[in-house]
């Protein structure tokens, strides 16, 4: 099934180069879903608007960031970008600039942690028409220290995973500024990333799902960094404001994994690679297409195809909104009491 899902995308392609999707081997309920409507995207999916609207991106000087802030500029956006230090930020987005025809960059100095830049974040986001949330984990309280993802090692090997201390006040600060001085119809397009709720599975559904599930990243779950993400995209989706999340799988950039042809998916059993060009491309049409609203999906690049000109509105529109998947029965990672693989939620992950 998953061959014929490649075939039908190769069918509509005008090139006839491969398809690569990276998968788990045993995934074939991942393969089905991480295909399941995903009409291609393209890079022209921006209203010609753009010019007069402000979109803040918080986290801007970081790998994602400022890709999303070279792909707003591009469509003439003006963009103000968040970032911790000025002054190294400056030299990365400096380059954007010097490349960009249209748009323009504000830098704001910030720390998105800290309560004395509290004013400089709600200045930022005063009539702004959309947010674009990039910010590290640190913003979320996690705080690996100064030996990294190697002092996961050792409790890594012995089966046991630190519990998380989150720390959600920068983004719920950033949330009420938010609905205080933006404009009123201000979208949140957030990132976080796939995988997020296999852990907070039902161990039936784990067992199920086993082939996307028993993955190092998984299983060594760093920092407890797949927990503390799944509840702040629960934070955002009951905060009362207009947002879309979005989840790519691997993030890479164009020398290990070029820019193509991203596609949706939701269900969280998409594995692969997504080109952190891609992602950014994605981001801003979360933020900006109504289409998107309320729904968190999962994404990843396939190789090998460009966009097409058909847009992300299509593919957007086939997609489930959170609520609707609530509805449907689907075991979304916040603690199912119990497994019903019946349920239309479940099928519609299954199918």
């Amino acid at each position: 099934r998953a061959s014929s899902a490649t075939m039908a995308m190769m069918a509509s392609s005008s090139t006839s180069s491969s398809a690569r999707l990276t998968r788990a081997s045993r995934s074939q309920a991942a393969t089905r879903v991480g295909y399941r409507g995903a009409r291609p995207l393209a890079r022209r999916h921006i209203s010609a608007s753009a010019s007069s609207s402000s979109i803040v991106v918080a986290g801007a000087a970081g790998q994602t960031g400022v890709r999303v802030v070279e792909r707003l500029v591009e469509r003439g956006f003006h963009v103000k970008a968040i970032v911790r230090d000025a002054d190294k930020a400056k030299e990365t987005l400096d380059a954007v600039m010097a490349n960009a025809k249209s748009g323009s960059v504000e830098i704001v100095k910030a720390d998105l942690t800290k309560q004395k830049d509290a004013e400089a974040i709600r200045a930022a986001l005063e009539g702004a028409q959309a947010a674009v949330w990039a910010a590290d984990t640190k913003s979320l309280g996690i705080v690996p220290g100064p030996l990294g993802i190697a002092a996961m090692a050792v409790p890594a090997l012995r089966g046991m995973v630190p519990k998380p201390k989150a720390d959600f006040t920068a983004l719920t600060n950033f949330l009420d500024a938010a609905k205080e001085v933006a404009k009123p119809n201000f979208r949140l397009a957030m990132l976080t990333s796939a995988a997020v709720t296999r852990l907070g599975w039902h161990e039936d559904k784990q067992k199920h799902l086993d082939s996307v599930v028993d993955i190092p990243i998984v299983r060594l779950n760093p920092f407890g960094v797949l927990d503390v993400q799944r509840e702040a995209e629960e934070v955002v989706r009951t905060y009362g404001i207009s947002y879309a999340i979005v989840r790519p799988v691997g993030l890479k950039d164009d020398d290990s994994w070029p820019p193509a042809r991203p596609v949706l998916a939701q269900g969280d059993v998409l594995v692969g690679r997504a080109n952190r060009r891609d992602v950014a491309d994605v981001l801003i049409a979360a933020a900006t297409l109504p289409e998107c609203e309320g729904k968190t999906f999962e994404m990843a690049t396939i190789t090998g195809y460009p966009p097409n000109d058909e847009g992300l509105a299509p593919s957007a529109d086939l997609l489930k909104t959170d609520k609707e998947r609530v509805a449907m029965g689907e075991d979304l990672g916040l603690g199912a009491v119990e497994y019903d693989a019946t349920s239309a939620g479940e099928a519609f992950v299954d199918a």
